[in-house]
């Protein structure tokens, strides 16, 4: 008889791979190739896949039925890394769907140096065969993204048939794209206020980075195409693009997007208003650095496999070169996306520009990285000028002029006026790193109500503080939108602990039209980055006018100063507002029959039209 003492019990494994199509239908049908998406292994999961975080729910609304949810944890479906990929079993189209998504909310969380949630208990839905129609986008309403099916179009002749059905659920770039959607809006939820041509320009710009970025993970794709185009990564089109299967199946000969093609031009980026295409021209100057930090890093390698002149001779390159060449590829793609990912936390709560989020970009990585040892700051900060895209009013574009400002005067968050008691909140940060500790729902929800003394102090804190920050303490609204701990990793691969807060204000008292739930809302705001000794490093204000301008006068300098800074900047950013609102409503045909203001019916359902997505 076999003894059952001191056998080891066995424990889940902690990552699964699944497989998805590399990286549409059609590319796969052409290439022969799969992607195995490695993500972390998720204990508990349901059929569906319905977990912690995704909840993927699959009723085909125009057929009116629900599809069989697949079974992740199914000893066959575990045995082969997931199901085949197949676009005639909707199984697989829920498993590509939940695979994309947590492979982008696995990086943003590396990136980002904390444990990624939504708001509360809630989870993101994803809805494989939503409806029928060429589209797919991020509704936050429903707190889902919904995928549509269609007809290809007869013009589509390279890989697909006449009128084949198509799914934007299998390609990994509309998922992607749209997860990203996702995440934005649970980091920035008024991103959704179209106060300036950028807002959606960005929410476009930052979604194609991720999905274009996502392609970098799958090495043996890059080495082919380092392969291919012999190094020369620039004449890669299919890597550098977006959802090829879907652009040529809608009748645009080509893919939907492309990081590489367009030459540097400044007027474009001024003249251009549509948010795709003026998010497009953002993607293309942050690839044009990518480009050329890539191509410096390799150089030495070419002169290695050439005895010094740099140029390839005819023939396949050598797989040992392009395993190399291949290896810093995706590394400096991990950079520069790591790059732009931190930079997240030091935007704007409200009203974001892409010269907010060129300091933001220039901020975060000097905090992390302060000597820019392969220069992709310069490069990053070069080619952005060279396609129009600046902060204004700065005097350089050397590092320091574009860094966000330090306080006028030394401000904590733990002295002083109305101080706040932070030991709470990063005891609960650390805690959540562990992943061990964030299945555990009773203990989230302690940690949550264990926030709410730490939310309303920090309120009392901005309130104190208020003309420093940019808001108004004769004003009411003030709010904590959100306030977490980062620990992201430096140059000397140390954490380095940050608090993030937003802070925001609605100014009811400048917003134009009398019904208060229709009129569109205007918001002050402030991020405040501190360390966790509650020191103020940055702030990162979106002023508007003071009620009361003239209490200014009772101030000491140089606190006097800088109120006066956010008063005549929140009247510019007011006028800004205005003006573009206007323009909206000179655009916009239903203006004239409907109370609701243009700007309102600006969604990503309305953006993501068949002309665009």
């Amino acid at each position: 008889m076999l003894s059952t003492n001191n056998v080891p019990a066995v424990g889940a494994p902690d990552r699964r791979r699944l497989r998805a199509f590399a990286f549409d239908p059609m590319s796969s049908r052409l290439s022969g190739q799969f992607l195995t998406i490695d993500i972390a292994f998720e204990t508990g999961l349901q059929p569906g896949p319905d977990g912690e975080l995704v909840q993927v729910v699959d009723y085909d609304a125009t057929r009116r039925c629900w599809y069989q949810p697949v079974d992740l944890d199914d000893p066959p479906v575990l045995a082969q890394d997931g199901l085949r990929p197949s676009e005639s079993d909707p199984r697989s189209h829920q498993q590509v769907v939940y695979a994309i998504t947590m492979s982008v909310i696995e990086r943003f969380q590396r990136f980002t140096g904390r444990r990624f949630r939504w708001r509360g208990d809630e989870r993101l839905r994803l809805v494989p065969h939503a409806f029928y129609g060429r589209n797919a986008y991020f509704d936050p309403d429903r707190r889902a993204v919904l995928f549509g099916y269609y007809r290809a179009d007869d013009s589509d002749t390279q890989a697909n048939l006449p009128h084949q059905l198509m799914f934007t659920c299998l390609s990994v770039d509309i998922v992607a794209h749209e997860v990203t959607h996702a995440i934005v809006h649970r980091m920035r939820p008024l991103f959704t206020i179209a106060t300036n041509s950028d807002v959606y320009a960005f929410h476009e710009a930052f979604a194609d980075l991720v999905a274009l970025f996502h392609h970098f993970l799958f090495r043996d794709v890059v080495e082919d195409f380092v392969a291919a185009s012999r190094s020369e990564l620039a004449d890669a089109a299919a890597l550098l693009s977006l959802a090829d299967e879907f652009g040529r199946s809608t009748g645009r000969g080509g893919p939907l997007r492309s990081a590489v093609g367009s030459a540097p031009d400044a007027a474009a980026f001024e003249a251009t208003r549509e948010p795709h295409r003026r998010g497009a021209i953002f993607v293309a100057a942050v690839f044009d650095a990518y480009l050329a930090t890539y191509k410096s890093q390799i150089a030495d390698l070419r002169r290695l496999a050439t005895g010094g002149s740099g140029v390839l001779g005819d023939g396949e390159l050598s797989p040992d070169l392009v395993r190399r060449i291949a290896a810093e590829a995706t590394r400096n793609a991990d950079r520069l996306l790591g790059m732009v990912v931190r930079g997240f936390d030091y935007l704007p709560p409200v009203d974001v520009t892409f010269g907010d989020v060129v300091r933001a970009v220039i901020t975060a990585d000097r905090d992390l990285f302060p000597d820019d040892a392969i220069h992709l700051r310069g490069h990053l900060v070069e080619s952005l000028r060279r396609r129009g895209i600046f902060p204004p009013g700065v005097v350089s574009l050397a590092d320091q002029a574009l860094l966000w400002r330090r306080p006028s005067r030394a401000l904590n968050l733990t002295e002083g006026d109305a101080p706040v008691d932070l030991g709470q909140l990063i005891l609960d940060s650390t805690i959540k790193l562990d992943a061990s500790a964030t299945t555990q729902e009773a203990a989230g929800l302690a940690a949550r109500e264990r926030s709410k003394p730490v939310f309303s102090q920090t309120a009392d804190w901005a309130r104190a503080h208020a003309l420093e920050l940019g808001l108004d303490p004769e004003a009411p609204g003030f709010r904590v939108l959100g306030m977490h701990v980062g620990y992201q990793s430096g140059a000397d691969g140390q954490p380095h602990p940050r608090i993030f807060i937003q802070l925001v204000q609605r100014r009811e008292d400048l917003e134009i039209g009398a019904d208060r739930d229709t009129r569109t809302r205007l918001y002050a705001g402030c991020t405040v980055i501190a360390h966790v000794d509650g020191s103020v490093s940055w702030i990162v204000p979106k002023p508007l006018p003071l009620t009361r301008p003239e209490l200014l006068d009772d101030l000491p300098e140089p606190a006097r100063t800088r109120a006066r800074e956010q008063h005549r900047a929140g009247e510019r950013r007011l006028r800004g507002i205005r003006e573009w609102f206007g323009e909206v409503e000179d655009e916009d045909p239903l203006a004239i029959w409907l109370d609701e203001p243009a700007v309102s019916r600006l969604t990503f359902a309305s953006l993501h039209t068949p002309e665009e997505d």
